[in-house]
């Protein structure tokens, strides 16, 4: 702040509104250090009560302080009453700074007189007075450099001219002293003055930049708002126009069948042919955009119910078995009583879906539909030999629009927004839907369901006379209250093999033949090899010549960690886990222990096993491991 500035004209206004504040705070604040200084009066004249001099010397300036003090206080009272305004900035500034000039030229004044009558015993105390009077107001005004050097240069100069004019050194050196003193102060209250109105000025600038932002953020959030109001319209808009939209279609559908017994000739039979599949190509288009439309708008519901899988899979079954005989594969449906929670309408979508899109990808082999219980949850699977779908392009698979097979956007290849479909579905109720696949394999996509377990018919013991026991003593079981679920009653377990079967995954042969012949001496079947497909394998055969019983599912897993595959053992164990079951005891088997692995196995529920064990000590663990695991866990 400038020494002699009285206007707040050519400022910036973040510098006036500084400037302004500063000179409140100099109002506010600086008149506590009254109390102060008249306590120091009243303690200076009982000191110098007695000394030998003429007591107006120090009274007339004491009195002039009581003076500048008492038109303080009534200019402290009409501050607190109306305040500062940028107009009366001059005004208060010019009285800050006369106040602050005549206080430290009064004690300045004051200092004088008493040097010349002190001893050499006080005039240290008096010089040391000075001093600490010039710090103090620096420290006190150190917002206002201006004031600061107001009030603490005059004492200062006072003091050492009255030092200077006497004749002994020692006077002379306190003079230089008290200059030095003065410099020094001037300095450090510059820089920091400086630095604390550099502070203020970057916090008003931040400020001014916060709400700035906080505006722009308004902007933002408002223009969202309407950029989702909008897109709900346009949901709105073209769920309700679907009907009207779909009339001139199906009028147009029925009149290209109309016409076939009107047209003469192979050439026009062809054209109507060609006009047909059109047409169908139009409306199925126009069915996926009306129903995504119909969604985002909010105007889907998902209501989950007890459903039967059994119901689902014979609708299914109905359509997609001549599907795929058309297009010469093999349709795979394995019965199912499993019973999940779920909404029929919006499962049966995700399902037709997925399988609409495994028939168009897949040109040999085949399609499979299955349910598999994983403990609480049903998990419906749709599997094909299709032509997979690269790693770079799953996380895009359900994205509107997206194929990763038809960059040509070819028509006759659909919209893309099947699996945007299933996206969409999934988010309506509890259905997360998971994708597996590998690029000339196949593809397996998952849809987990809360899984419901059928209630079994009790029977109920009724008491009856004896002249009645004779004739219903042989009386049926009442139903159960849960008679829709006790159609599908839970099948008693199939009997084990002995331990169970172990699926092992080793690479190097001697290890897996090793490992294999432990395993089966403590009493276990094992499907060992090199591959999870290829141990599956085996497991198929087991099951085909009699060694395992049908259905029967592994109750353990064991992998070794580094394997000569693009996969990592537990990687494996993740993938044979969502298979068989998310529980299933797993064991890592590893001959190192790189960062990081130990974590990520704990995170995966994974017991890691340090190379080398023995066989009592890998038995040991199994039996643990499956004693751990949950009933159904396989």
């Amino acid at each position: 702040m400038s020494l002699l500035r009285r206007s707040l004209r050519g400022l910036s206004p973040i510098e006036a509104r500084i400037d302004l504040q500063l000179l409140h705070d100099s109002w506010r604040h600086s008149p506590g250090s009254l109390i102060a200084q008249f306590a120091a009066m009243l303690l200076l004249g009982w000191m110098v009560h007695g000394w030998h001099m003429p007591h107006w010397r120090w009274a007339v300036p004491a009195f002039g302080l009581l003076i500048v003090w008492g038109v303080v206080v009534l200019l402290v009272r009409e501050f607190n009453r109306f305040g500062i305004t940028e107009s009366g900035y001059g005004t208060w500034r010019t009285r800050l700074l006369t106040w602050h000039v005549l206080e430290g030229t009064l004690w300045g004044l004051i200092a004088m007189a008493l040097l010349g009558v002190a001893g050499s015993e006080w005039r240290m105390t008096i010089v040391t007075a000075a001093i600490v009077y010039g710090f103090t107001i620096m420290l006190v005004t150190i917002h206002d450099w201006a004031v600061a050097f107001a009030g603490s240069v005059p004492v200062l100069l006072l003091v050492s001219g009255r030092l200077l004019t006497e004749r002994n050194d020692s006077s002379h050196f306190l003079a230089l002293v008290l200059v030095a003193a003065l410099l020094t102060c001037m300095g450090v209250a510059l820089g920091v003055n400086r630095r604390l109105r550099e502070a203020v000025l970057l916090r008003h600038e931040n400020a001014g930049l916060v709400l700035q932002l906080r505006d722009e953020i308004n902007k933002v959030t408002q223009a969202k708002a309407r950029a989702e109001a909008a897109d709900r319209q346009k949901g709105e808009f073209f769920a309700a126009a679907s009907h009207d939209l779909r009339q001139p279609l199906h009028v147009m559908m029925l009149l290209s069948s109309a016409l076939k017994p009107s047209i003469q000739g192979e050439a026009g039979l062809d054209l109507l042919r060609k006009l047909q599949t059109a047409l169908g190509s139009l409306g199925s288009m126009f069915e996926k955009m009306f129903f995504v439309a119909r969604i985002d708008a909010q105007r889907v519901d998902y209501s989950a119910t007890a459903l039967p899988l059994s119901e689902l899979w014979q609708r299914l079954d109905s359509e997609f078995s001549v599907l795929c005989q058309s297009k010469g594969l093999r349709w795979h449906l394995e019965p199912t009583t499993e019973w999940a929670q779920a909404d029929d309408h919006v499962l049966d979508r995700i399902l037709r879906n997925l399988l609409n899109n495994a028939v168009r990808y897949t040109e040999q082999g085949e399609v499979r539909l299955r349910a598999r219980k994983r403990g609480p949850w049903v998990i419906c699977q749709v599997w094909d030999t299709g032509v997979g779908i690269p790693k770079q392009y799953r996380h895009r698979i359900f994205d509107d629009y997206f194929q990763a097979h038809n960059d040509g956007r070819l028509s006759s290849e659909g919209l893309g927004l099947g699996l945007a479909v299933v996206r969409r579905l999934s988010l309506l109720g509890p259905t997360p839907v998971r994708v597996l696949s590998r690029p000339g394999k196949g593809t397996c996509f998952s849809v987990r369901l809360p899984r419901l377990v059928p209630a079994t018919p009790t029977e109920v013991a009724i008491d009856t006379p004896d002249d009645e026991a004779n004739g219903l003593a042989d009386r049926t079981p009442a139903p159960s209250l849960d008679a829709p679920l006790a159609s599908a009653a839970k099948q008693p377990p199939l009997p084990r093999s002995g331990r169970g079967l172990i699926l092992l995954i080793e690479d190097d042969p001697q290890v897996r033949e090793s490992t294999a012949l432990v395993l089966r001496q403590g009493g276990w079947l094992v499907a060992a090899a090199a591959h999870p497909d290829h141990a599956m394998a085996e497991m198929a055969t087991m099951q085909e010549d009699g060694r395992l019983i049908e259905g029967e599912m592994p109750v353990a897993l064991i992998s070794d960690h580094r394997l000569g595959l693009d996969v990592t053992g537990l990687q494996v164990l993740g993938q044979l886990r969502y298979e068989f079951g998310e529980d299933l005891p797993a064991l890592l088997l590893t001959g190192e222990m790189p960062a990081g692995l130990a974590e990520a196995a704990q995170d995966a529920g994974v017991q890691l096993v340090s190379k080398p064990i023995d066989a009592e000590g890998l038995i040991a663990l199994l039996q643990e491991a499956s004693d751990r695991a949950p009933m159904d866990a396989a």
